[in-house]
Parts: structure tokens; sequence; C-alpha cells
């Protein structure tokens, strides 16, 4: 089977409610969509669980992609007493981004890792694609990106666009998008779209499909979604 989830943003545990609830297991595939850390409590834990998963493959989100600007080229000795010490002021100012985003744990859970895994990490995220393109056994065909496609042509192929575009556009309910493939993505949550009136739902349209239920913000009904490519079934914890 395959699965695609989308912003789980450091809640390890609702990843692995959700992992029992589909009786995930290696013989499946689960394509994630990017946004597996900050906000949430255990972003670290939850990355490493992935990593160690041969069948789970990421997309870079926005803050993972922001996440690598601040961490890579930081000495073994960075701590979260010092780390401010390795910035120029330029890094400073994305480094207070991320922090104002929800990055504070990820940094102090990373920052706590061994030197070694610190580096397992780092070459991990660097191999976060920016897109996926996917065909299931029936024929259906699927492009997976983190947040939509800013500045859709449909002559355009995926590889020429940048990578913002993949990773902070805001798709409108209106939008259209590929004729022969459908679109999946996260990074807005549903809950935001007016015509689902404050509801956690996977919104479903004819080219598009947004997946991002707002698993961090369970206080205003956020849940994380998992859709299953093969059948179309839909399941949240």
């Amino acid at each position: 089977m395959i699965y695609v989830m989308s912003d789980i943003h450091g809640c390890h545990a609702l990843f692995q409610r959700m992992c029992e609830q589909i009786r995930f297991t290696e013989d499946d595939d689960l394509y994630i969509l990017g946004d597996f850390i900050d906000r949430g409590d255990q972003p670290i834990p939850l990355l490493l669980d992935c990593m160690d998963r041969i069948n789970v493959y990421p997309l870079l989100g926005n803050h993972e992609a922001v996440m690598l600007q601040c961490i890579t080229g930081l000495p073994d000795e960075a701590a979260v007493g010092n780390v401010t010490d390795y910035y120029t002021d330029e890094g400073l100012a994305v480094f207070s981004a991320w922090m104002e985003n929800g990055g504070a744990v990820t940094l102090e859970q990373y920052l706590a890792l061994p030197p070694e895994r610190r580096a397992e990490l780092r070459d991990y995220l660097t191999e976060f694609r920016l897109f996926e393109e996917l065909t299931v056994p029936d024929g259906r065909k699927f492009v997976l990106t983190h947040s939509g496609i800013e500045g859709f042509d449909p002559e355009k192929p995926l590889e020429s666009y940048p990578a913002d575009a993949l990773l902070n556009a805001r798709p409108q309910q209106t939008d259209r998008f590929f004729d022969d493939r459908i679109l999946i993505f996260g990074h807005t949550p549903t809950l935001t779209y007016p015509q689902l009136h404050g509801r956690a739902e996977v919104l479903i349209t004819d080219t598009y499909i947004n997946i991002d239920c707002g698993a961090v913000f369970q206080e205003a009904g956020g849940k994380l979604a998992c859709l299953r490519l093969d059948d179309m079934e839909v399941f949240y914890v």
C-alpha cells in the first residue's frame, strides 16, 4: 500500500498512532510531504524514527529548509547557550525567523544529540526531495509537493520551478493544476479554508488534494491525516 502524510510538526506520538491505525509495515510505502519539525514536542525523535525506516520517503518542507540553513556549518561544540555566536548577521536573521516559527524545540533536541548523530541527521535532511511523481498500480498518476505549486504552468517541468514555488505556495480552492495527474500537498491547514468552516478534513478537488489537517493544532480541532493512494481512503488521528 502507498500512504501519504504531511505537516506532522513534531507530533511523534500521533505519527506512531497513525502507523498503528493503518497497520503500516515494511511492505508498504509512506511519503511524508515535509514539515516534520517545529511547534510540536518531539520533532527530532520523529525525524530519527523516519530516518531509520527504509520505506519512508521524505519531501522537503519550508521548516526543514530553514533548519538546514541554520544547522549547516555549526561546529560540534555548538550548544543552546552559545549557538548564536556562530552566525553572521544574515544568519541571525534566518535563525530568529526560525525561532519565531516554532524552531526552538527542534534546535534544542538537535543540539542535544551526539555529534555523529547530528551529522547523520544533517545528511538525511539534505536528501529530502522537492517533489515526487507516482503512478499507482491501476494507472492513476500523482504529483507530491510540500505546498502545491506557485505560478503553475502545465507546460513547465517540475524541476524548473524554484524551490520556493514548491515550499511556500498557498493554493486556493478555485486553483487548477494538472489535467492528467492529481497534485497532493500540505502546508496550509485545511482548518483555515472558509468552505470547511473550521473542520479538519482532507480537501479534495478535481485537480488537487490538501492533506494538512493541522495535526499540531489539536486544541483547535486539528488532526493528523493519512491518505492511502491505492483506494483513496483517508485516515485521521
